[in-house]
């Protein structure tokens, strides 16, 4: 029993410190529209006491960024979690609106997302139920990157160059794969550096090939908590997982949480949940820490945290 005892505290105290210096890219805590376990100062105290690096906060309909800018003034100096924010291009924003990215971007956001809950993909495809109505939102405009010829619009073309002039991280959001390769092949050519894909084997609909493609063209591919680890979102058997890095190739892959939603564990039990289960894949602690704070940092843009180690 001593023995056993002893694992278990061996273990936890592996996933404690792989939660220091860890980064969520994918937080979804309020206030929005849609329904939330916690607010973006109950996260950022979370994160804080778990000692993670830097969280990016999402709005599905709104930019956030503004926000972040004053919670900024409030945070424990002490602690140094950067928060992160972005621009979605879903309807109630204007869509597909380079405006919105310019404004966003000059107040610091660093990603922009690509329709996500109003892309045509998501309402045709992978998200039948009517949730903007259940919200009580007006009926969205299906959006795609395309026109009816399989050409990038003009507007996201002129989005792109902000993100490149920028130097922020563009996400393909819920685009279907078939989108995305033409988007981040344009992107590239226009200078865009940083780029994602988001949970790329559900909704998206990328097979294990395409995670090989889009690796191959610099793109991450961010596989999230919420649909590994155990509980009412999990999409697949947390084994594959080992394959989907194995496709993409440990450099390429990031874990986010893709958490606050009420249903859901919070982020950052969520985050330790999706650690332990790579420890169970029999990923070195040290391939954890490029999954879960190492790739985000150099994708994001920022510095790695310092001083860490098992």
């Amino acid at each position: 029993m001593a023995v056993q005892q002893r694992a278990r505290d061996i273990r936890a105290e592996t996933v404690d410190a792989l939660l220091k210096g860890a980064v969520d890219l994918h937080c979804h805590s309020g206030p929005s529209v849609m329904e939330r376990k916690l607010d973006h100062m109950e996260e950022i105290r979370d994160a804080e006491e778990a000692g993670f690096h830097a969280v990016l906060f999402k709005d599905h309909f709104y930019s956030n960024t503004p926000v972040m800018r004053v919670l900024e003034r409030f945070r424990d100096e002490k602690r140094r979690l950067t928060l992160l924010s972005g621009v979605p291009l879903n309807n109630q924003l204007g869509g597909l609106n380079p405006f919105a990215v310019e404004h966003g971007l000059m107040l610091g956001a660093r990603m922009v997302w690509m329709p996500t809950l109003c892309a045509h993909n998501h309402l045709t495809t992978a998200f039948r139920y009517d949730l903007h109505g259940r919200l009580g939102l007006r009926e969205p405009t299906r959006l795609s990157v395309l026109d009816a010829k399989g050409r990038l619009l003009p507007e996201v073309r002129d989005i792109l160059d902000l993100i490149a002039a920028h130097d922020a991280v563009l996400c393909g959001g819920h685009l279907h794969v078939s989108e995305m390769f033409p988007l981040f092949a344009e992107a590239k050519a226009r200078g865009v550096a940083r780029m994602l894909v988001s949970h790329p084997t559900y909704w998206i609909e990328a097979r294990i090939d395409d995670l090989k493609e889009l690796s191959e063209m610099g793109v991450y591919l961010e596989h999230c908590a919420c649909m590994l680890i155990e509980g009412p979102s999990r999409k697949f058997p947390f084994e594959q997982l080992r394959a989907y890095v194995d496709a993409a190739g440990l450099e390429h892959t990031i874990i986010g949480s893709d958490l606050g939603q009420t249903f859901n564990p919070r982020p950052v039990p969520g985050f330790r949940a999706a650690i332990e289960l790579c420890l169970d894949l029999g990923f070195t602690f040290e391939e954890i820490r490029t999954m879960t704070s190492t790739n985000a940092c150099r994708l994001i843009g920022i510095d790695p945290p310092a001083g860490l180690h098992p």
